[in-house]
């Protein structure tokens, strides 16, 4: 699934257990991928939050979508963050 396309950890769990992996299953899964860096919030967040922004949105609109994948508060505010370091530079 990952080879596909990137997912967020919340977003990745959902999927496996879609498909019928137990929970406690799924849950080691997604902490072995975070450890191999297969899955990365953070970059996620940072990627889309720069895409979106480029469509024009706005940054109040951009951290709902993220909040909706599951990531983090802190997560936002760097990928935020980074698009007004981006704006100056």
């Amino acid at each position: 699934m990952l080879a596909r396309q990137p997912y967020t950890a919340k977003r990745l769990a959902q999927k496996l257990l879609e498909k019928g992996y137990p929970q406690q299953e799924t849950g080691e899964i997604i902490e072995w991928c975070i450890e191999e860096d297969y899955l990365n919030d953070a970059a996620w967040a940072a990627r889309k939050a720069e895409q979106k922004a480029a469509k024009g949105w706005e940054k109040r609109k951009i951290a709902e979508y993220l909040r909706y994948y599951g990531i983090s508060r802190g997560d936002i505010t760097s990928a935020l963050e980074a698009l007004e370091t981006d704006e100056y530079e």
